[in-house]
């Protein structure tokens, strides 16, 4: 319904606008996330209810890995998280012990990295682990904490896959 006058007018305005956005939200979570993220040329509107979708995604995470620099060379402790409404990575609470050809997943919300390799420049030689360590709650809260190692020994270059419990 049209609105009557002028304070009317500025809230049935603002509804639209904000109804807007939650339908081209709704649009980009439809289109994937590529196609969320073509959608953000369409115009001002779409690039927010897009953006407010993406922001809802829990992100893209990297931990540890090889350092090939001549300055620092070996495993790494660094943990990095792309936010994929901004595509902008942002450093996350670091590893406890530097590896790489590690298993990483998430269990319960909580981030989950198993063996690898580790040790190396100084101790000039890389080992297998079967150390296992967890970041509990949210992104960029808390540190990683060590759990009991793996039952099965050391391993490395394995992959982790979170399986949901109701169908295991």
């Amino acid at each position: 319904m049209a609105p009557t006058d002028s304070s009317d007018t500025n809230t049935w305005a603002i509804q639209h606008v904000l109804a807007l956005i939650e339908i081209w939200a709704l649009v980009a979570q439809h289109s994937g996330f590529v196609g969320a993220w073509r959608l953000t040329a369409v115009c001002r509107t779409a690039r927010a209810g897009v953006k407010e979708w993406l922001g809802t995604l829990p992100g893209w995470v990297v931990t540890g890995g090889f350092n090939l620099s001549n300055q620092s060379p070996g495993a790494v402790s660094e943990v990095w998280r792309l936010n994929l409404a901004t595509l902008q990575w942002g450093p996350m609470p670091a590893l406890v012990t530097a590896r790489y050809g590690h298993a990483c997943c998430t269990v319960r919300g909580a981030l989950v990295v198993l063996g690898g390799l580790i040790g190396g420049v100084d101790d000039e030689e890389y080992r297998k682990t079967s150390s296992v360590e967890i970041l509990l709650g949210g992104v960029g809260d808390g540190v990683f904490t060590s759990l009991p190692p793996l039952s099965c020994g050391s391993t490395d270059g394995a992959v982790a896959i979170a399986v949901e419990e109701s169908t295991s």
